[in-house]
């Protein structure tokens, strides 16, 4: 357990740092004589949640270079009596941490000298680099103590938004304390840190043992997730010999068409999706069969640090409703007088139904549509021609 001790400053200041990863840097130079920056690994810079074990730094906080940056001196005579304040927030909470560079210990820069720094070259009595010997005080406050207890042992940072100050100043008896130089930066201006990435499937269908018929073969697929999350949807159909589960871990290891791939035998749709919904095509994907039952799940890669989890959603099942049996002619409602119009011209439409014709049924790709069925898809086809997604030849 974290108490209000001196923690090792190498791993802390790796542990804060992770706040800066978004490129929102502001330095502020009071009197232009010291310059300070840093910069940010990319592992940092592309994870979607942090998880402080999935860094790769050991426990003295050393491992890749997470966090790097330099102090230099912008004037031609030795700038004296140099101190490093580190402030640390959390939105919902506070100031949780802060470490300064210790009283009666502080360092010099010799004339444009410039210091780097990154996560390897701390300890906690020194800076290499630096020849005076720097030590430094502080760590969590009572609010960081009490943050970091009720993580009762998570190593995921809580979902918040994160800000870190980093202060060079200068201490001396005329003068006491003037900030020379400092760099603030929160995560996204307003974006918090993700705790985890969960999803969560809506439609179609449920869980596997629901037993949910449907009757549109063009359903829309939609989720709860996050923004800006890709996602791969992927729909088997029923076999008597694998499970569902054994189906879709087939589908995932081989690529999606899009990405060089091809749909397996049992596979009827493979793409990557970024939003929370997708409307089952009408081609670039196998058609749903009327009788059969269908699984359906999301994954996504996650970066987290130098890791990358893949992480999956419920396995949902429904079943495409077989055709009415029936000879009851279609409806010709609106939507579907405006749909045949569309599709054999205005004149041709007028003349049957003024022969006394009536549609019974019609066939798309080699699939039979009647009764209510084909209202539905008549429906769903004038919505492809409105909007654009179906371009028919030749005049009405």
């Amino acid at each position: 357990m974290f108490k209000k001790n001196v923690l090792n400053i190498s791993f802390l200041l790796v542990l804060l740092s992770v706040f800066l990863f978004v490129p929102a840097e502001k330095v502020k130079a009071q009197n232009q004589i010291v310059a300070l920056e840093i910069d940010i690994n990319d592992i940092l810079s592309n994870s979607q949640f942090i998880g402080l074990t999935n860094l790769g730094l050991d426990s003295e906080g050393r491992g890749p270079v997470l966090v790097s940056g330099y102090i230099q001196n912008l004037t031609n005579e030795v700038v004296t009596d140099l101190y490093i304040e580190v402030k640390v927030f959390a939105g919902k909470i506070g100031e949780i941490v802060n470490v300064t560079s210790r009283p009666g210990f502080p360092f010099s820069l010799q004339p444009t000298q410039s210091v780097y720094i990154n996560n390897n070259t701390l300890s906690e009595d020194g800076v290499q680099g630096i020849s005076d010997n720097v030590k430094f005080d502080g760590g969590l406050t009572t609010e960081g103590d009490e943050f970091i207890e009720s993580l009762d042992g998570s190593t995921t940072l809580p979902a918040d938004i994160y800000s870190i100050e980093i202060i060079v100043f200068q201490n001396t008896n005329e003068n006491g304390r003037v900030d020379l130089a400092s760099i603030s930066a929160e995560i996204g201006g307003a974006v918090p840190v993700s705790e985890s990435v969960d999803f969560f499937l809506r439609t179609p269908g449920d869980v596997t043992d629901a037993n949910v018929e449907i009757t549109n073969p063009y359903p829309q697929f939609s989720w709860e997730g996050e923004q800006g999350i890709e996602y791969r949807l992927l729909v088997v159909k029923n076999s008597a010999t694998d499970s569902p589960e054994s189906l879709l871990e087939s589908a995932r290891s081989s690529a999606p068409p899009k990405e060089g791939g091809s749909l397996l035998q049992f596979e009827n749709l493979d793409i990557r999706v970024t939003g929370e919904s997708f409307q089952y095509p009408s081609s670039g994907a196998i058609p749903l069969e009327p009788g059969q039952t269908y699984f359906w799940q999301l994954s996504t890669s996650i970066q987290s640090g130098i890791n990358i989890e893949e992480r999956t959603s419920e396995i949902w099942s429904f079943k495409l409703s077989e055709p009415e049996t029936t000879d009851d002619s279609i409806v010709i409602t609106e939507e579907t007088k405006k749909a045949l119009i569309n599709l054999v011209g205005n004149g041709t439409f007028e003349n049957l139904v003024s022969s006394g014709f009536t549609i019974q049924s019609f066939q798309i790709d080699g699939v039979t549509y009647s009764g209510a069925q084909a209202t539905i898809i008549l429906a769903e086809l004038l919505r492809k021609i409105e909007a654009g997604d179906i371009v028919l030849g030749g005049g009405n």
